[in-house]
C-alpha cells in the first residue's frame, strides 16, 4: 500500500509549493506539485511601457532581484535592437555580480546551514525542528559565530549593489540600452575597498565551511539526483569593445 506524504508549504522560496509525494516500497511512485501563489506578474506587465519591465519583474523575488532585472534589460535591448555600450555592459555585470556575492552568503548561512548547523537556544534560532545535527561542538560553533558575520558580509553586498545600481536589493541602474551611472575614481576605490572585504570572506570562510558541512553529510549528495543534463550558458554578458 502505498503512503501519501504531503509538504505544504515548500517554504524558503519565491511562491510557495504544496508537494504530495506517494512512496511505496521505498520508491516514489507519483509526485504532484502546486503553485500556492498566483501574482501574477504576466498580467501586471500587460499594457505597460516596456520599459517598466525590469522594474516591475525584479518583485518577483526579495532574494534574486538583480537576475530578473538583468533579464529584462537584456530582453529590452533585443526588443529595440539597441546595443549597450562596453561601460554600460560592464556595469550591469558588476552589479549583478555585487548581488550575487551577497546573495550566496545569504543562501548558505541564512536560509540552508541551519538545517545542518545546530544555533543556540535563543532566538532567531528558535523555534526550530530537531536536526540531523553532525558537526562536532567546536565546529559547530564556529559556523554558529560565521552565521553572525555572514549578516554584515550581507550588508556590505547591499552597498555594493546599490553604489552602482542606485539601490539594493532592488535596483534601478539597469535600463534598456546600458545603465545609468557613471562611476568616479572615488566610487571606484570604495567599490573596490569594499569588494575585497566580501572576497576575502568568500574564499576564506564561506567556500571553507561548506566544504566543511558537505564532507559531514557525503550521503546526501545523491539523494534528488536528477539527469545532470543541463545546460549554463552564462549570465555576465561579454562583447567586443
Amino acid at each position: 500500500m502505498a503512503k501519501k506524504i504531503v509538504i505544504d508549504p515548500v517554504t524558503r522560496i519565491e511562491g510557495h509549493l504544496k508537494i504530495e509525494v506517494e512512496v511505496k516500497d521505498g520508491k516514489v511512485v507519483d509526485a504532484h506539485s502546486t503553485g500556492a501563489l498566483f501574482r501574477g506578474f504576466e498580467i501586471i506587465l500587460k499594457d505597460r511601457d516596456p520599459r517598466d519591465a525590469s522594474q516591475i519583474t525584479q518583485r518577483i523575488c526579495g532574494v534574486c532581484p538583480t537576475s530578473h532585472a538583468s533579464a529584462s534589460v537584456r530582453t529590452l535591448d533585443s526588443a529595440f535592437k539597441v546595443k549597450p555600450p562596453k561601460n554600460g555592459r560592464v556595469l550591469r555585470n558588476i552589479i549583478l555580480g555585487s548581488d550575487y556575492a551577497w546573495d550566496h552568503v545569504l543562501h548558505f548561512y541564512h536560509l540552508a546551514a541551519l538545517d545542518y548547523v545546530r544555533g543556540p537556544g535563543t532566538e532567531p534560532f528558535v523555534p526550530r525542528y530537531d536536526g540531523d545535527y553532525r558537526l562536532d561542538e567546536k565546529t559547530n560553533q564556529v559556523a554558529v559565530n560565521q552565521y553572525l558575520e555572514a549578516l554584515k558580509i550581507k550588508a556590505l553586498g547591499h552597498e555594493l549593489t546599490a553604489m552602482w545600481g542606485g539601490k539594493g536589493p532592488i535596483v534601478q541602474g539597469m535600463v534598456v540600452g546600458g545603465a545609468t551611472a557613471i562611476p568616479t575614481r572615488e566610487e571606484i576605490s570604495g567599490y573596490k575597498e569594499r569588494a575585497k572585504k566580501v572576497i576575502d570572506f568568500i574564499a576564506n570562510t564561506y567556500l571553507p565551511t561548506v566544504y566543511l558541512i558537505g564532507g559531514a553529510y557525503k550521503d546526501l549528495f545523491n539523494v534528488g539526483t536528477g539527469c545532470k543534463n543541463f545546460l549554463s550558458y552564462g549570465v555576465f554578458c561579454q562583447g567586443p569593445s
